[in-house]
């Protein structure tokens, strides 16, 4: 599990529980040639491991959850991912980071 973006190209990463699942808002970088499509997500352990993907315009590019693009934010996309109450760790290009929903 990795991610092409850089802990500080996301920031505020969020995330909220809400009944048995997770809500993820994040910043997307307004970049030309790349978009974010959602995220990637395994339960290894006890372990909720979170990849947030970067794909080129061009590409084919699923995510295991999608994105959604509220329009009011429009650089803030927002992904649900189903959730049991284990530990969240979010993966960085450069980093990982422990989360508390």
């Amino acid at each position: 599990m990795r991610s092409d973006y850089k802990k500080n190209d996301l920031q505020p990463v969020k995330i909220e529980k809400s009944g048995d699942s997770l809500q993820i808002t994040y910043h997307m970088p307004a970049e030309s040639l790349f978009y974010s499509p959602g995220i990637d997500f395994v339960n290894e352990g006890g372990v909720l491991r979170i990849a947030i993907r970067r794909c080129g315009i061009n590409e084919k590019c699923d995510a295991m959850a999608k994105a959604a693009m509220p329009p009011v934010e429009p650089w803030t996309p927002k992904v649900t991912v189903p959730y049991g109450g284990e530990k969240v760790v979010l993966v960085y290009a450069d980093s990982e980071e422990t989360l508390l929903p």
